[in-house]
């Protein structure tokens, strides 16, 4: 059992003070790499996988109960929300269909997985660099031209964790959006501040061509129960529909039923995740580096050395960590959120990584 799952009860009881300190588990591999939370899935969404065994020989008939759910805490109707395997088959199917139609606009360095999947189905995809780390929403407007098909947004953005201006981007998708889907992947939103108040879904509810993208994979720690969902227009929900070639799996949609709207559970995972990002930070200030404060669950590590480079010491140590593609930040690595004995590890083993990897 991973550490993660032996310090939830005590974290959903709101005691978050030990998930720095106390360890029942010895990590051999570091993932940090991916943005999972180990933290794992809440205490209902375990009985309701468990429940849902005798199931399992059987397809899930319909996906009403679940849509249901999100469209009452949404305050929208079934027809505008449609369930995806992840959020990541969500993005990339719609991001291939609809960006096939001219090209893709997206900030760089995002989340570009979905996006390299567009490029290999023949989809162009134009990046706009960050401005002091911080996507520009002016800059992204300037850069749209005729042929530019969607834009894409994550907020808070990956691997940066930076936040846009909420009014701001209201205002951009609202503009945009009368002419170019926007898609707005909030993988991370339960982590923002008023979480609630920083999502676009009422922009959704206004009627705008903005899809919003969510996963249970992470604050809820369902990622291997390959459960999200977006939230659009019925003609978005039908486009996705159109696209999906496989049904529900009985134990992600289970979990996801009963994790929605568990704000006990959400404040104990929320608390775990930050304490995370706690102990990367104090990490990368005791080895003198420069690092961006997070809103997701990862953090942005300027190493002064060539990433790649720094990728392979830390590997050779077991430590794994993620690199992304971008000219403005090929010193930068981003470490995820993780369990404190594999954050320990990470701790541990970069000083070394450092001491082999001349600065650039």
């Amino acid at each position: 059992m991973q550490a993660g799952s032996l310090l939830a009860p005590a974290l959903i009881a709101g005691r978050t003070r030990p998930v720095l300190a106390a360890q029942a588990a010895t990590a051999t591999r570091a993932r940090l790499n991916v943005t999972e939370n180990p933290f794992g899935p809440s205490p209902a969404a375990r009985k309701a996988i468990i429940a849902c065994v005798p199931e399992a020989p059987y397809y899930v008939e319909d996906d009403h109960a679940l849509r249901d759910k999100i469209g009452y805490q949404e305050n929208l109707e079934r027809e505008k929300v449609a369930l995806s395997n992840g959020s990541l088959d969500a993005l990339s199917l719609l991001s291939t269909d609809i960006g096939r139609k001219g090209h893709i606009l997206a900030p760089q360095p995002t989340y570009a997985t979905h996006l390299n999947y567009a490029q290999r189905r023949g989809v162009e995809v134009r990046y706009v660099p960050l401005v002091d780390h911080a996507i520009n929403l002016d800059a992204l407007r300037q850069a749209i031209t005729p042929q530019t098909a969607l834009v894409y947004l994550c907020n808070p953005n990956n691997p940066t964790g930076d936040m846009l201006d909420h009014a701001k981007l209201l205002s951009f998708c609202r503009d945009i959006s009368k002419t170019i889907p926007v898609l707005v992947d909030e993988a991370y939103f339960e982590l923002l501040p008023s979480a609630d108040q920083m999502t676009v879904s009422s922009l959704v509810h206004s009627g705008h061509d903005v899809i919003v993208a969510r996963t249970f994979s992470k604050v809820y720690g369902l990622a291997g129960l390959r459960i999200g969902y977006i939230l659009a227009q019925p003609n978005r929900v039908k486009q996705l529909y159109s696209l999906t070639t496989t049904s529900r799996n009985q134990a992600g949609y289970a979990a996801a039923i009963a994790s929605l709207g568990d704000k006990t559970y959400l404040e104990g995972a929320i608390a775990y995740l930050k304490s995370c990002r706690t102990m990367i930070y104090d990490i990368c200030e005791k080895n003198s580096l420069t690092f961006l404060k997070s809103q997701g669950t990862f953090v942005y590590v300027d190493t002064q050395r060539p990433a790649e480079k720094m990728k392979t010491a830390l590997a050779q140590r077991g430590v794994d960590i993620r690199v992304f593609d971008a000219p403005a930040y090929q010193t930068w690595i981003r470490v995820g959120t993780a369990t404190p004995a594999e954050l320990a590890m990470f701790g541990r083993a970069l000083p070394a990584a450092l001491q082999d990897v001349p600065k650039a």
